[in-house]
């Protein structure tokens, strides 16, 4: 049962060539942890250890990696490609916007859930019917927004900006990575 709920510890990129390669990572890790919270859901005959070390792990995805992923988007590409797009790009945009706004809904639902389950395993036999509910309706906006992202918005990163503004937004989202990486070992420590 451990591999299949226990969350991914070696998904880390192999030195992005650009920014999309990196968003695209993310990508790559925000369907393993959903993956993992819809398992987690089913996962009472899972020994104890197994529950609280998925719980935890999708909690720190979800509320430490998933907001820096949420800020590359909304607060370094959109800007920047928002102002050379077409219309269904900045179309995409908006939806993006929106999207994410809902999908932070759910994960708010979600996150007291998995902080119960981490501390108290035995506590997802009464919470799992609800977990299910909303790591299903995770599992279908991220499948739709992902592919939004991915067919629309990320194509259009290398179509129409500059390699310069290409570039900058890659050292942005790589000083939000390495600020993160900061915060927690000053929390931790």
């Amino acid at each position: 049962m451990l591999n299949q709920i226990a969350p991914l510890t070696s998904l880390q990129p192999k030195s992005p060539e650009d920014a999309v390669d990196l968003l695209v990572g993310c990508h790559q890790r925000i369907r393993h942890f959903t993956g993992v919270a819809v398992k987690l859901a089913h996962a009472q005959g899972a020994a104890p250890e197994e529950i609280a070390q998925a719980a935890a792990g999708v909690h720190r995805y979800y509320s430490v990696s998933l907001p820096m992923h949420e800020a590359d988007e909304d607060q370094t590409l959109q800007p920047r490609l928002r102002a050379v797009a077409d219309e269904q790009v900045r179309h995409a945009l908006l939806a993006m916007g929106d999207q994410h706004q809902a999908i932070d809904e759910l994960i708010e639902r979600l996150l007291p859930l998995l902080v119960l389950v981490t501390n108290n395993p035995d506590t997802l036999a009464e919470v799992g019917g609800e977990m299910c509910s909303i790591t299903k309706a995770l599992e279908e906006m991220f499948r739709a927004h992902l592919e939004m992202e991915e067919e629309i918005i990320f194509p259009a990163i290398r179509s129409a900006l500059p390699e310069n503004t290409r570039g900058e937004i890659l050292r942005e989202i790589q000083e939000r990575r390495k600020q993160g990486s900061q915060a927690k070992t000053v929390d931790s420590g």
